[in-house]
């Protein structure tokens, strides 16, 4: 089988959560991740729509996906941009006031 990436990629095994719409989220794994794309496993990954949003459990950030290419169980996507709004919130969040 012949790699088509462009860049390297880092495996992870972290959670995160797609949001759909505004009223539905998916639970997920992000499997790996590059410069260029992420991987996402996801019992439903066929069910997602080609845009979406993409939150990282362990840093916070939001991410704007699209889908480059579907297995049943997996997505592979590119982030076209980092939701800073969401980010800044997240971040806000986890610190106490008192810090």
């Amino acid at each position: 089988m012949t790699e088509r990436r462009t860049e390297d990629r880092t495996r992870l095994n972290i959670s995160g959560l797609i949001l759909v719409d505004e009223h539905r989220t998916m639970p997920c794994i992000i499997s790996d991740r590059s410069a260029t794309g992420i991987r996402v496993t996801s019992s439903s990954a066929e069910e997602l729509p080609d845009t979406f949003i993409l939150t990282v459990d362990d840093t916070g950030e939001a991410l704007v996906c699209r889908a480059a290419w579907r297995k049943i169980d997996q997505i592979g996507c590119t982030a076209d941009a980092l939701i800073l709004e969401w980010l800044e919130t997240s971040n806000s969040l986890r610190s106490p006031a008192w810090a």
